[in-house]
């Protein structure tokens, strides 16, 4: 009994000098970054400038692998496969982690058993936009509004897209019963609402803010918990009266499971660095989203477990019934 237990610590000490050891070892060739998404994309463009800042820190190149293909699901399918060694990274976010599994069958990959958070890169929020010529000019006159005219405010969304969880969350939050004008071309969108054939819309700042600028649509609010910086005169959805409504479509950084904790605290402590070069900041704040630069791995855990149940329970919501 007593040799059994002894081989079994040996035995113990010795995988762990091994995991040691391939820590001390890390990294010891190029670092694979898989992007979901085509290059010039926002998450290509934001992962290319830490990729920059990130090299130096590690003593070997990160280079970025763009995966189209399923909504980004090809990438994280590809990420799950890869060797639990540190040399390959995805940028998980929460289109691939909390909506789509909920809308793709027999995904092959499971984003709590196949993956470990390493650091959280941003959130994304949302500008609620309207038309000019429409007659609300904040929030509590389109709530009044649409509360007088039940089911008479449209909206503009691709179904089941985030931004239509995004709205379908506004709507449950003020109470509303607000009509889905289906879209999957959102320039198309934007170029409705401002004709005034759609009401409104929740979109990416960088796509809507130019519409803002030149005075095509009015910007209502945005659903997170602070202003932005690239739009400061933007109010929050609860400093509009609407508190509760908010919706960050958030990323980070994750490598397969299994991969060593030294590795991935080797890891973390170099993106949290990279993620606070000011050019990185610069970046951020220009296209409309939050730097998560003290979001670590524990934190970025908690944001999954925290978006699954609720998108559960809203993208129910938003896909079509039949029968």
């Amino acid at each position: 009994m007593a040799t059994t237990r002894r081989a079994a610590l040996a035995a113990a000490a010795m995988l762990a000098g091994q995991g040691h050891a391939r820590a001390q070892d890390f990294p010891n060739r190029t670092i694979t970054w898989i992007v979901p998404g085509g290059p010039g994309a926002v998450l290509d463009v934001a992962a290319r400038l830490i990729a920059t800042k990130l090299s130096p820190r590690l003593g070997q190149s990160v280079v970025i692998e763009n995966r189209l293909g399923a909504g980004g699901t090809a990438a994280a399918e590809a990420a799950a496969r890869a060797a639990p060694d540190g040399h390959t990274l995805f940028f998980g976010n929460f289109a691939t982690f909390a909506i789509a599994p909920l809308l793709i069958p027999n995904l092959r990959y499971d984003a709590r058993r196949d993956f470990a958070p390493v650091h959280g890169v941003g959130g994304s929020p949302n500008i609620l936009v309207t038309g000019m010529g429409r007659p609300w000019r904040g929030i509590p006159e389109l709530i009044a509004h649409a509360r007088a005219n039940p089911g008479k405010v449209t909206y503009a969304a691709a179904v089941a897209s985030g931004q239509h969880v995004a709205a379908t969350l506004f709507a449950e939050v003020a109470g509303l019963d607000l009509a889905l004008i289906p879209y999957n071309n959102f320039s198309q969108a934007l170029n409705d609402l401002a004709a005034g054939r759609v009401d409104l819309c929740f979109d990416y700042p960088l796509s809507s803010l130019p519409y803002v600028r030149d005075g095509r649509l009015r910007a209502l609010a945005i659903n997170a918990g602070q202003r932005l910086a690239i739009a400061p005169e933007v109010p929050t959805l609860a400093e509009a009266g609407l508190p509760g409504a908010e919706l960050l479509g958030w990323s980070g950084i994750y490598v397969p499971v299994r991969t060593p904790p030294a590795v991935i605290a080797r890891l973390a402590t170099a993106i949290r660095g990279a993620l606070r070069e000011p050019e990185v900041k610069a970046l951020f704040d220009n296209t409309g989203t939050f730097l998560w630069d003290q979001v670590d791995a524990s934190r970025l855990a908690q944001a999954l477990e925290e978006e699954i149940p609720r998108m559960q329970r809203l993208i129910g919501q938003t896909i079509p019934r039949k029968g």
